[in-house]
């Protein structure tokens, strides 16, 4: 059996992570997206691919061929990006059993729901993934015929139309049928109002034939699904995930360290005198914690990188050989690889007006719903000392911040920003003073 992975996309509401990586090659506690995919169906017994790609497809291939380089892993290239019908009929030439799976390549699912999926589709049964939402008008939302049996997904319902239901999750079990609709779907032109070739569409058609069982499958109480679409969306899972993970300790723990909660510490890596860690939080090969640091729950640390005297982290993601040396505070932010914050650098993560903070996606001011939110910075920024940057800034990679600078606007990549200061001298001193 085969499982459809799209990843051709170039995840520009992502930017500015995806500067130089595709994103389902971004990571969720040091593991890209796509082997997390790769690894749960591998799990499942599920062990041929064919992976839909565009943007930076290289890059992907160049990591599968490092880390799968015996899996059956075949490649097929969307030259234009005309939506998710057009990607998986793509694939029709790699598809020899009546029934495979079809997931999007930047999601994340819990290990029920990718079994589930695979049990689905061995039974030669018809399934959609589900998850219960009352968000409605931002989902494509599965309508039952009866419990757990899909009639037909509706794009984004008014309120009015649908209040509550389950979101289409992007994970399916299909029949090679599905193709002869996508043929006729794109001979037709039956494009949706976004100008794409939808596969929520043609799955449509094959839920109302009734020549197959069928099957809504919903996440249970403790499932998960995140689709990755945003940068905070990546401090959501990263969340999740430490909190169900078990602790694990291989690094050094320096005298005068205390734990408070799980912690995963891999080898090579040292918390040093003095640091106090409130879990769950992870730290990566090689990652130097300390002295005198306070770790807050949720927070990963990546490999080899260094958090100095006195610098404080909370809820946010460090990339690998990101430092901090000393005397920061970084709070619901992600920082890429190989940042550089100078003394005294702060993210500030929380509005004056308490109210969610906004942050500019594809040009447009989007409301993360978040309360706390600090900034996105790219691979290779720098920071002098100093540094203050407002919550929800975007800072774009090797771009460097001038020291004393208030960061207020989002910054593009390979930029110089410097902030002025206006000086006064109000009298001369003398011996008295």
């Amino acid at each position: 059996m085969k499982v459809v992975i799209l990843a051709a996309g170039e995840g520009t509401r992502l930017q500015p992570l995806t500067s130089n990586t595709p994103k389902p090659l971004l990571k969720i506690l040091g593991i890209p997206i796509l082997k997390r995919l790769i690894d749960s169906f591998l799990r499942n017994n599920v062990n041929s691919f064919v992976i839909v790609t565009n943007y930076l497809e290289e890059n992907i291939k160049e990591y599968l061929a490092e880390q799968f380089p015996s899996l059956d892993i075949s490649y097929v290239h969307q030259k234009e990006i005309k939506g998710t019908g057009n990607a998986f009929l793509l694939a029709e030439s790699k598809i020899q059993n009546e029934f495979f799976l079809g997931v999007y390549g930047d999601c994340l699912y819990s290990e029920s729901l990718i079994r589930k999926s695979v049990d689905a589709a061995k039974k030669g049964i018809l399934s959609v993934g589900g998850k219960f939402t009352t968000d409605t008008e931002n989902f494509g939302i599965v309508v039952e015929e009866s419990e757990g049996i899909p009639q037909t997904i509706v794009e984004k319902p008014s309120k009015d139309e649908i209040s509550e239901g389950y979101a289409n999750i992007g994970i399916y079990s299909l029949n090679k049928e599905i193709f002869k609709v996508l043929h006729t779907q794109e001979e037709n032109k039956n494009i949706s109002p976004r100008g794409e070739y939808e596969i929520p569409d043609a799955v449509n058609v094959l839920l109302g034939n009734g020549q197959h069982k069928k099957q809504l499958i919903k996440l249970e109480e403790n499932d998960y699904w995140f689709d990755l679409g945003r940068p905070w969306s990546l401090l959501e899972a990263t969340e999740v995930l430490l909190s169900q993970m078990e602790q694990k300790i291989e690094g050094i723990i320096e005298d005068g360290v205390q734990l408070k909660g799980k912690i995963v510490l891999h080898k090579d890596a040292i918390l040093r005198s003095g640091t106090y860690v409130e879990g769950p939080a992870f730290f990566d090969e090689g990652a130097d914690i300390g002295p005198h640091c306070y770790i807050r729950k949720y927070s990963y640390f990546g490999k080899k990188s260094r958090v100095g005297n006195g610098c404080e982290v909370k809820n946010s993601v460090l990339g690998d050989n990101t430092h901090a040396a000393h005397l920061s505070y970084i709070g619901d932010s992600i920082l890429d690889d190989n940042c550089n914050l100078g003394a005294g650098t702060i993210t500030a993560n929380l509005r004056l007006d308490k109210g969610s903070i906004p942050v500019t996606i594809k040009g447009k001011r989007e409301d993360s719903r978040r309360r706390k939110l600090g900034a996105i910075i790219g691979e290779g920024v720098e920071t002098g000392i100093g540094v203050l940057i407002m919550p929800g800034i975007k800072i774009g990679k090797g771009s460097w911040i001038g020291a004393g600078t208030i960061v207020n606007e989002n910054i593009p990549e390979n930029s110089m920003f410097f902030g002025t200061q206006k000086y006064t001298l109000k009298r001369k001193r003398n011996d008295t003073d």
